[in-house]
């Protein structure tokens, strides 16, 4: 694409979006489809003019309680309508908002608490209660904490500020309402509302490399990132989406908060992960983003559902799963390609219907590498997965495969509507354009290497670009391994290969300044259970079933095959278990599950030594 056809994409965006706001969008909406579904849970259904009424309500308490435009408002609290609520009213009173992941612990809610500003908090459940208690108890800007659902007891001994729960909030709101954020005169809204250039939302990094940062995004770069995703997805107006990822990230705020807004689309609410395949088949969503472990999750129910078929059906079922993957990989023959449609028509068919994705418009995959396997296994299915590619500091989605382009395996597919690209001498990928951060929080020194000097966002992420524009993402630059012998190896390149296998959730690929890679290995939890069920060993102890030599012939199998793949440099020469789980109480996983490779390492470097003859 010319740039000056980017040009004119990004210009027919910025028309669409020109003037608009968070605020300005949902009162449009409100006033356009008042009655049309909004929210949804398992017992209750919002419309757009409930919420909108309920956001100007919660708006008009929020500034009563002190909070001005430019201030923030903390939430920690599960994907539930009174988050986005709460979230919306923070906007149209002019405030940014900040999501804290439900794990934090109390030092790290501090830090945001304290980077942030934040004056006002929302905090759900007695479990984040007890790890708020210590941050309360210190001096910070907060003034007001506001409770969803029960918190116990215990009181945070030295806080000067309000308590009040999510009712008395509400009663406020009702009290105080006076109609000054619904008004409709230009010059009262003018004071009332942001400006398209001010500060949305904070999201703040998972932080793998260290402290997490605050990436600031303005409501214009929402916006546009909305709008682009809409229009090179090719989305239904009225999209349904199931809320269920941490609103902390990125991607579901734009999915759960954002994009509902520019054509009134509905939100459902899943608690948890483990609710998700139910919630699926209820919902039947149009959009569903999820990292690659979720699409892991969904293939591994698949696979036990046919698998625990008897006889003629049973083998029926695992017959056409192989024959639907083989004939979806990009060397098949005709004969492969013929099985596989075969096996669609005759079993196949009915699984996108049971899923609850029948009418699924994307099936969206990032924030980590997409496992070829995995691809193949979807696409087999006739549920091609849409590669995304992006960061917090592009309001999620800067690259993807567009509706209608062909899915190449191994790339992320094409720049977002009017969005560039470029790759620098090294191979780091550069992105410029309106869905861009203005910066981070608190962090001069960092904005200014954030950004190349001609307005590229340095994105730290190693790629290559097709003669068609489609990215590949190769590695993380802080983490290429290199050897004893000086190759420069990219550890993600080995590692989706590796967690190709369904038994295997996480691999870490070490082997900096030594004489080859190694690896150690997580087992998937549910995954390694329905291993041990089908072989007569349930309940069997963790540490006999990684011992087993059934298991570790088989997962040495898995490494030789990814070994087949790969360069003989790149090869896992030794590999085992990892002794423990992973965790983020430990501090080796992110909350959105990344591996924090120094801790990790740390934690396990007796076993990585064990690896390499002494």
């Amino acid at each position: 694409m010319t740039a000056t056809e980017v040009q004119a994409e990004r210009d027919e965006i910025e028309a669409a979006i020109r003037g608009r706001t968070v605020p300005s969008l949902l009162a449009d909406i409100a006033r356009s489809r008042p009655d049309a579904p909004a929210f949804a849970t398992a017992d209750e259904r919002w419309t757009w003019s409930q919420v909108h009424g309920e956001v100007l309500s919660i708006a008009a308490a929020l500034r009563s309680l002190g909070l001005v435009p430019g201030d923030v408002l903390g939430v920690m609290a599960s994907n539930r309508p009174e988050h986005i609520l709460a979230d919306l009213g923070a906007s149209t009173a002019g405030a940014t908002t900040t999501t804290l992941y439900a794990t934090l612990a109390p030092e790290q809610i501090r830090h945001v608490v304290v980077d942030s500003g934040a004056k006002i908090a929302v905090v759900e459940g007695e479990d984040a209660w007890r790890r708020w208690l210590p941050v309360l108890g210190e001096p910070t800007e907060l003034g007001v904490v506001i409770t969803l659902g029960e918190i116990g007891d215990a009181r945070p001994a030295g806080f000067t500020g309000k308590i009040l729960t999510w009712e008395e909030f509400l009663e406020l709101g009702a009290a105080v309402d006076d109609g000054s954020f619904a008004h409709d005169d230009p010059s009262v809204q003018e004071q009332m509302c942001p400006d398209p250039e001010d500060i949305a939302v904070l999201i703040y990094t998972s932080g793998t490399t260290g402290t997490s940062k605050g990436v600031e995004l303005s409501h214009r770069a929402l916006l546009y990132e909305v709008e682009a995703l809409a229009r090179a997805a090719g989305l239904p107006d009225e999209v349904v989406s199931l809320s269920y990822l941490p609103l902390a990230h990125v991607a579901e705020r734009v999915l759960s908060v954002y994009l509902p807004l520019r054509s009134g689309g509905e939100t459902h609410f899943c608690a948890s992960v483990k609710e998700l395949p139910q919630r699926l088949a209820e919902v039947r969503p149009t959009i569903l983003f999820g990292v690659p472990q979720v699409w892991d999750k969904l293939r591994t129910g698949i696979e036990s559902r046919i698998a625990e078929q008897d006889g003629v059906r049973g083998k029926l079922g695992a017959w056409a799963l192989r024959a639907a993957e083989q004939g979806a990989a990009p060397d098949a023959t005709d004969t492969q390609k013929m099985l596989a449609r075969l096996a669609h028509r005759a079993v196949l068919h009915r699984i996108p219907v049971a899923l609850g994705l029948d009418r699924c418009a994307v099936r969206a995959v990032g924030a980590a590498p997409l496992p070829p396997g995995l691809e193949r296994f979807f696409a087999g299915l006739g549920m091609e997965l849409t590669g995304v590619y992006g960061l917090s500091e592009t309001c999620g989605a800067a690259v993807m495969h567009r509706a209608g382009d062909p899915r190449r395996p191994g790339t992320v597919g094409k720049a977002m509507p009017g969005v560039e690209l470029r790759l620098t001498g090294e191979g780091e990928v550069l992105v410029r354009g309106p869905l861009c951060a203005s910066g981070y929080r608190n962090l001069p020194e960092a904005d200014r290497d954030l950004f190349t000097m001609d307005g590229y966002l340095r994105t730290g992420d190693l790629g290559s670009l097709d003669d068609d524009g489609m990215l590949r993402i190769t590695g993380r630059q802080k983490e290429l391994i290199i050897t004893a012998g000086g190759k420069n190896i990219s550890p993600v390149t080995v590692e989706s290969l590796l967690v190709e296998h369904p038994l295997i959730e996480q691999a870490l690929v070490h082997g900096d300044g030594r004489p080859y890679l190694v690896a150690l290995l997580l087992p998937d939890a549910d995954a390694l259970a329905k291993w041990a069920e089908q072989r007569g060993l349930a309940g069997a102890a963790r540490e006999d079933l990684l011992a087993n030599p059934q298991l570790r012939e088989e997962i040495g199998q898995a490494v030789a095959l990814a070994n087949s793949r790969l360069a003989r440099v790149e090869h896992v020469r030794e590999w085992d278990f990892a002794p423990t789980q992973w965790s983020e109480d430990e501090g080796e996983l992110t909350p959105t599950r990344k591996i924090r490779r120094a801790v990790v390492v740390k934690n396990n470097r007796e076993h990585l030594d064990a690896l390499y003859p002494r």
